[in-house]
């Protein structure tokens, strides 16, 4: 399933389901396939999404493992890069976004 991120600051963008919602968790909604997070709580949604991704990363450093046989997996903190983008412009421009399945 696909979920599509909209606002109004940037471009919209769609994410897999299997990747959004998590996003969405570490940002504090529900986790939910549709939601918003309005003008008033973006810098804390940002905020948590930052911290989380950071914490993410530090437990995958120290997790990490030469595997040669298996492709590298692609980061979650790169993957959140389209939404962690989105989420600073409607925050720099008082705005909101919104997620809904695709």
């Amino acid at each position: 399933m696909l979920i599509k991120f909209k606002s109004e600051q940037s471009g919209d963008f769609v994410m897999m389901s299997d990747i959004a919602l998590p996003l969405l968790k570490l940002m504090g909604a529900s986790g939910k396939t549709e939601g918003a997070v309005s003008k008033d709580a973006l810098h804390d949604a940002l905020s948590r999404l930052e911290s989380g991704l950071k914490q993410l990363q530090n437990a995958e450093t120290n997790t990490e493992e030469d595997d040669e046989e298996n492709e590298p997996a692609i980061a979650l903190n790169t993957r959140a890069a389209p939404l962690l983008e989105m989420l600073r412009k409607a925050a720099a421009e008082d705005g909101y976004i919104m997620w809904q399945e695709d």
